[in-house]
């Protein structure tokens, strides 16, 4: 089963998350790749089965960097049929923010919105992927073997 993980990121987090994922995914036989979301468009969706978005929140609730093409084309689109796409979101943010995780929860409801069915609930980080993000992959793997 092929599994693309889709990373937003600005102090580099999300990417290491996104290797991190990469590697567990793989031990399991999924063929599993980190992709930078700079490379990837609604039409490129359209080409994927499974994907994990894992994404951090910039600034005032903006998306990173290498995650605002992406974001703006999903945020502006209408009509794209994600129907066939499984997926699930991690949010790296910190909750004093008054946009918590807002980047995040975009891409949970621009997929949803397109008909794109969750693997998994979002999981919301505060600051905290260190502890929250094993149990959010072993439970991602979990998911994913049962439709193997």
């Amino acid at each position: 089963m092929e599994i693309k993980i889709l990373f937003g990121t600005e102090t580099g987090n999300s990417e290491g998350l996104a290797g991190d994922a990469q590697k567990a995914l793989s031990e399991q036989g999924f063929k599993a790749e980190a992709v930078d979301m700079q490379e990837v468009n609604a039409e490129k969706l359209k080409s994927y089965t499974n994907i994990l978005i894992i994404t951090s929140t910039w600034g005032d609730g903006e998306p990173p960097a290498n995650a605002e093409n992406l974001y703006n084309e999903l945020q502006t689109s209408s009509g794209v049929d994600l129907s066939h796409l499984n997926y699930a979101v991690f949010a790296l943010g910190q909750s004093f923010y008054e946009h918590f995780c807002k980047t995040g929860k975009d891409f949970d409801e621009f997929l949803e919105k397109f008909g794109a069915k969750r693997i998994s609930p979002i999981e919301l980080s505060d600051d905290d992927f260190d502890t929250r993000f094993p149990s959010w992959i072993e439970g991602i793997k979990n998911s994913l073997l049962s439709k193997k």
